[in-house]
């Protein structure tokens, strides 16, 4: 099979080529299913008649997965640069428009939109009321350069060429429980087997500090979850010890730091992305800036702070290194 650079026959969809190169990447239909938001055999299905369409076979069926044939592997790459072409000319048009109104559609972790970009909101439509914003904090991680989103805030610095990516600021995570039960539980954390530690998920367990309570805890848990949301509300039932951004928890009466108001975790970093080719458009650069602005304001909050200094006057101290803080240095 040759095709041309670029090129593939006129007589298919062009959503064929979209789910094709989301079964290429994921290795299997049960893979994609999630990403394109379609059964098994609607995927299988949609294949097949590409593959129809081209007159060869894409994959190899396996017990592994599927693998590409050598038609499929040409395909890729023809599919890759259809799909870069008319994503360009999409981004080309759209930056046109310089005024500060349309939609953008802004993907980041659940906890940060839900308790930190929510609450201001307001103030954002007032400044801006011809944009509509559209949050989404999918678990799944969206695509800039596939146009699954305008926008994103994210923990870590992306490599994908045509994304830029400006670092706003830092958030940092510590150990939080009831009052209840630091009440109850007056044993040092050196002591792992008189506390009741509340840990991540399997989905979670890379993150530093999932690692670095992990360590700690040695891995015995009375609750893991992958959500941040479940586990603020589990320390703050008393159900034992959890680590929590400090945006999220410090200045509450349920909630107290554990190990003194100045010891944090962790340190992450905030990192606002966006693909090249938009970021000179006003409805994106006035949410950029918002963004970056409000986070600039927060920073003591965002830090685990109080007036920039931690509450005992003293700079913030780190807990030492370990293998999640270590984890997070390499990524």
């Amino acid at each position: 099979m040759n095709l041309e650079r670029g090129s593939l026959p006129d007589m298919f969809q062009w959503s064929d080529v979209h789910i094709f190169l989301s079964v290429a990447s994921r290795g299997s239909f049960t893979g994609a299913a999630p990403e394109l938001a379609m059964d098994q055999t609607t995927i299988g299905r949609r294949i097949a008649s590409l593959e129809s369409a081209l007159g060869t076979k894409l994959f190899h069926r396996g017990r592994s997965g599927l693998t590409l044939t050598a038609a499929g592997e040409e395909v890729l790459v023809a599919a890759h640069e259809m799909e870069h072409a008319a994503g360009s000319l999409e981004r080309r048009i759209s930056g046109r428009d310089r005024a500060a109104e349309g939609s953008v559609r802004l993907t980041t972790v659940e906890t940060f939109g839900s308790r930190f970009l929510a609450p201001r909101l307001p103030e954002l439509h007032r400044l801006y009321p011809k944009i509509a914003l559209t949050i989404v904090t999918s678990p799944r991680v969206l695509s800039l350069t596939q146009r699954e989103a305008d926008l994103a805030v994210r923990l870590w610095k992306p490599t994908q060429p045509g994304l830029v990516a400006r670092k706003i600021g830092e958030y940092a995570y510590a150990l939080y429980a009831s009052a209840e039960y630091v009440a109850a539980h007056p044993q040092p954390l050196s002591e792992p087997s008189a506390h009741s530690f509340l840990g991540f998920d399997t989905d979670l367990a890379s993150l530093p500090e999932a690692l670095w309570i992990g360590e700690r805890a040695r891995d015995r848990f009375a609750f893991r979850t992958n959500s941040f949301a479940m586990l603020e509300q589990a320390a703050v039932a008393g159900a034992g010890i959890a680590v929590l951004p400090c945006y999220l928890a410090d200045g509450r009466t349920d909630l107290a730091r554990i190990g003194g108001p100045d010891t944090v975790v962790n340190v992450r970093p905030l990192w606002l992305v966006v693909h090249r080719e938009l970021q000179g458009q006003g409805r994106i650069r006035a949410i950029t800036e918002f963004i970056a602005r409000e986070v600039a304001r927060a920073k003591d909050g965002l830090l685990g702070r109080a007036g920039g200094r931690g509450r005992s006057g003293h700079k913030e101290k780190k807990a030492p290194a370990d293998s999640g803080e270590r984890a997070q240095r390499r990524g």
